[in-house]
C-alpha cells in the first residue's frame, strides 16, 4: 500500500535536486561550449556518463527501485574515477582554472568530491536508504501472449511513443556513421562524388546527431514496415514479389525525402551540388544515391526494425524505460552541444 510506505525523507529529496541541477548544469556547459572546441577525450566520456547517471538516479528514485541504491554507489563511483582521471590526465583542471580563482576551484572540488562520496556512503549503507527502495523492477506488467505474437506496438500507447523515441536517438547517430561509410565509398571510388575532408561535423563530430536519419527510421516504424507486412498478406506470403514492391516504394519515399530536405536545408547548394552527375534531379538528389537509400531502408524495414522491435518487445517494461530515459539523456546532450549555442548575438541554432 502506498500509506505504508516509508517517506523519503529530506536527505534523499536533496539528492534528487542535485541529480536534477547536474542534468541542467551539464546542458548549461554544452550550451556555453562551441562545438569545434570540444574534443573527443576523456572529458566527453565523463560528461555523457553524468548526464545518463544523472539522469537515471533520478528515475530510478522515483521508481523506488531496489537496484537504485548499487545504481548510485556504483556509478557515482565510475564518476568518480572518471573525474579524478580528466582531472589528471585530460587537462579539466587547467581549463577551470583558467576560468576561475584558487578559493573556488578548491571549494568546488570539496563540494564535488565530498557530496560524490557522501551520496556513495549514504546510499551504501544508510538503514533508511535500505528500507526506501525496495520496489523490485521485475515483468509483472509484461505482456502474457508469445513475445513473438505482435512485436508492432498499439499505436498511441506509451511503449509506442517510447520506442519510436529510442529509433530516433539511436539511428541519428547511426545515420551519421553510415553516412561516413558512404562518403568513403566515394573516397575509394566506388561511387561517383565529391568529398571535403574539411568538414568537421562529418569527419570529426563522430556523435553529432544527424536528424534526417532518425526521422527517416521513424517514418520505417510507421509507414514502410507496416506497408510490407500489407503487402505480404495481399501477396499470400509471396516473399520476392513482396520485397520488390516494398523496395521500390522504398526507392520513391527516399527520394522524396532527399528531395525535400535538399529544396529545404540545401537551397543555395551549399552542403551539396549533384549537377555534375549523371541522372540527377535539379542538383539536389541523384539516383545512385537514392538506389543506396533505398538498399539501405529496404535492409532496416526487412532485419533490423523487426529485431529491434521483438527486442524491445521482449524487455519488461521497466528495462526499456530506463533504456528509454537512458538514450534520451544522451541524445539530449548531444543536440545541445552540436545544434544550440550562446553567442555574442545570443541563442543561436544549428
Amino acid at each position: 500500500m502506498a500509506e505504508s510506505r516509508v517517506k523519503f525523507g529530506p536527505f534523499i529529496r536533496l539528492v534528487e535536486v542535485y541529480f536534477c541541477t547536474v542534468v541542467l548544469t551539464v546542458l548549461g556547459y554544452a550550451l556555453l561550449m562551441p562545438a569545434g572546441d570540444f574534443v573527443y577525450d576523456i572529458t566527453l566520456l565523463r560528461i555523457l556518463v553524468v548526464m545518463v547517471v544523472a539522469a537515471g538516479s533520478v528515475w530510478l528514485i522515483e521508481k523506488r527501485a531496489s537496484i537504485t541504491r548499487r545504481f548510485v554507489v556504483i556509478s557515482m563511483a565510475v564518476v568518480v574515477v572518471l573525474s579524478v582521471l580528466d582531472m589528471v590526465f585530460g587537462g579539466e583542471y587547467e581549463r577551470i582554472a583558467r576560468v576561475v580563482t584558487m578559493p573556488v576551484l578548491v571549494t568546488g572540488g570539496v563540494l564535488y568530491f565530498g557530496g560524490s562520496l557522501a551520496i556513495m556512503l549514504y546510499f551504501a549503507w544508510s538503514p533508511h536508504a535500505k528500507e526506501v527502495f525496495v520496489e523490485p523492477l521485475d515483468d509483472s506488467t509484461q505482456p502474457t501472449h508469445d513475445p513473438d505474437e505482435n512485436i508492432y506496438e498499439k499505436p498511441f500507447t506509451w511503449p509506442w511513443f517510447r520506442n519510436l523515441v529510442i529509433y530516433y536517438c539511436v539511428f541519428s547517430i547511426a545515420g551519421h556513421w553510415a553516412e561516413i561509410g558512404f562518403c568513403w565509398l566515394i573516397v575509394l571510388g566506388v561511387v561517383m562524388g565529391d568529398y571535403d575532408f574539411s568538414h568537421a561535423q562529418l569527419w570529426d563530430w563522430w556523435l553529432c546527431p544527424y536528424p534526417a536519419e532518425g526521422i527517416a527510421v521513424v517514418l520505417i516504424a510507421l509507414v514502410l514496415f507496416p506497408f510490407k507486412e500489407w503487402v505480404l498478406k495481399k501477396t499470400g506470403g509471396r516473399v520476392w514479389l513482396t520485397l520488390i514492391i516494398s523496395f521500390l516504394v522504398n526507392m520513391l519515399v527516399c527520394a522524396a525525402i532527399d528531395f525535400t530536405t535538399g529544396i529545404t536545408a540545401n537551397a543555395n547548394y551549399e552542403l551539396w551540388d549533384y549537377s555534375n552527375l549523371p541522372f540527377n534531379f535539379m542538383g539536389q538528389i541523384v539516383l545512385q544515391n537514392t538506389l543506396v537509400y533505398s538498399i539501405a531502408a529496404t535492409f532496416i524495414v526487412w532485419v533490423v526494425y523487426p529485431l529491434m522491435a521483438k527486442w524491445l518487445h521482449r524487455m519488461s517494461p521497466n528495462a526499456a524505460n530506463g533504456l528509454f530515459i537512458g538514450f534520451v539523456a544522451f541524445y539530449v546532450f548531444l543536440e545541445v552541444l552540436y545544434y544550440v549555442h550562446i553567442g555574442p548575438d545570443g541563442i543561436v541554432f544549428g
